[in-house]
Order: C-alpha cells, then sequence, then structure tokens
C-alpha cells in the first residue's frame, strides 16, 4: 500500500485546515496510507533523502507570504529544495509529489511559493503524479470544486501508483510564471553579502581616522 506525506505551509491557517479535512477524508477511505500530516519546517528536519526514501509520495498544499515568499512554518522546506538544486542534486529521486495551492488573486505573487515548489519538486527527482491545484480565494464556489477535483486525482493516483520513472502526469508550468526567491537560500551569496558589507565597514573606518587625524593636526 502507498505510503504518502502530508506538508503544508500556512500563514493564517487555510491551508493548513483544508489539506487536514483532505488527509482526514483519505484516511477514512484507507485505499493508501497517510503517514503523517506536518509543516514543512518539520518536513525539513527530516531531510529530503530521509522523506524520499520513507514515502512513496509528498502532498504539498501551501500559500504564499509577502512578495511570494514561503510561509512562516514552511520556510525551511522551501530553502532545502533551493539548496539541493543549487548541489544539482536529487534527493526526491523515486518519489512522487502533488502540490495545492492557496492565494489572493488580488496580488501577482499569490501562487509563486505553489509554482516554486512544484518546479523544484520535479527538479530535485520528483514525478508529478496529478496536475497542480491553485485555490482563489476570491471564487470560493470554484475553489471547493477544484480542491475537490484535485483530491480525487490525488487520491485516483495514489491507488494505481505509475513507476516513479515514468513520465509526469503534466508538465509543469502551463503558461504560469514564478518569482525566483533563490537568492534567499544561497548560502554562497549571503556569505558574499557579509563579507562585502565588512569590507565596507572597514573601508568606511579608515577614512573616518584619517579624517579624524587630518582635523587634530591641522585645524
Amino acid at each position: 500500500m502507498p505510503k504518502a506525506l502530508v506538508v503544508f505551509g500556512s500563514e493564517s491557517g487555510t491551508a493548513e485546515k483544508a489539506i487536514k479535512e483532505l488527509a482526514a477524508q483519505w484516511k477514512a477511505a484507507g485505499a493508501w496510507t497517510v503517514v503523517d500530516v506536518i509543516d514543512g519546517n518539520a518536513a525539513a528536519k527530516q531531510g529530503l533523502e530521509t522523506l524520499a526514501t520513507s514515502h512513496d509520495a509528498i502532498i504539498i498544499a501551501t500559500s504564499s507570504f509577502r512578495q511570494g515568499d514561503a510561509p512562516y512554518n514552511y520556510d525551511d522546506f522551501l530553502g532545502a529544495l533551493y539548496r539541493a538544486t543549487f548541489k544539482a542534486e536529487s534527493p526526491f529521486q523515486g518519489c512522487q509529489h502533488a502540490v495545492l495551492g492557496f492565494g489572493d488573486s488580488h496580488f501577482d505573487t499569490y501562487m509563486n511559493c505553489p509554482r516554486l515548489t512544484d518546479s523544484l519538486l520535479e527538479k530535485c527527482g520528483s514525478r508529478r503524479m496529478v496536475k497542480r491545484a491553485e485555490i482563489d480565494v476570491r471564487e470560493k464556489e470554484r475553489g471547493v470544486k477544484d480542491m475537490a477535483t484535485w483530491a480525487a486525482a490525488v487520491d485516483a493516483a495514489l491507488k494505481n501508483l505509475p513507476d516513479p520513472s515514468s513520465k509526469p502526469a503534466c508538465i509543469w508550468d502551463e503558461n504560469t510564471s514564478t518569482y525566483d526567491k533563490s537568492l534567499e537560500y544561497d548560502d554562497d551569496e549571503e556569505e558574499v553579502a557579509v563579507q562585502s558589507g565588512s569590507s565596507l565597514y572597514f573601508y568606511g573606518s579608515v577614512v573616518a581616522a584619517a579624517a579624524a587625524l587630518y582635523y587634530l593636526l591641522f585645524a
């Protein structure tokens, strides 16, 4: 029986509440195993390789925060995905995934984190087992319908899970766009920024000291 881990990222609680309700329904049906429902930070602590080897599928539900950033309880997971791609690693090789996004279409970045997650999981070796669903809080009736359709697709996929090396259920982009957040997780870039800041501070200190000496000698 396939085993799936459910992971969420949520600021207001909408994504968390919705995916926990779906997980309860999947558990009740009993066609496959929902191992646990945890937030992204808790998932990241386990390590991406551990997640992949311990589960057949990873089911994600997340929103975006501020300018398309990861929710506070999901940031570590998105960061781990980015860092794996920086190293050209494939920690999710042999695993499959499905992503459910939540947001408000009033903001241009409202689906950024779900889209990035879907893309990065694929780059990390995971197979997309169902098409990503994007739930707009401004369209409640459609959102309820789309979420039910997505949940049924996830259930059907896990009941008859294809080989993880087979072709993805669909392509990632389908005319969508993302706002790259890689620099926020690139440790090398952060180190360069710190070093540059230190250099500027040192240079500024030297200039200030020279000016003070000039004042004492010639003023």
